[in-house]
């Protein structure tokens, strides 16, 4: 019976693990898109900025 409640503890921490290590790669795409996403606007401004001439 104690090698049943060991394995299913160990399951679970391994469930655990799984689960925000899959959770914290998440939230890191998710912000890492966001970044993307505002890397990509600012530079079709300066590319805008660039393109507009003063004259």
């Amino acid at each position: 019976m104690k090698k049943y409640v060991v394995i299913a503890v160990l399951i679970i921490a391994l469930a655990l693990v799984a689960y925000l290590t899959f959770v914290i790669a998440a939230i890191k795409i998710i912000i890492g898109s966001i970044f993307l996403g505002i890397m990509a606007i600012a530079i079709l401004a300066l590319w805008i900025m660039w393109k507009v001439n003063d004259d």
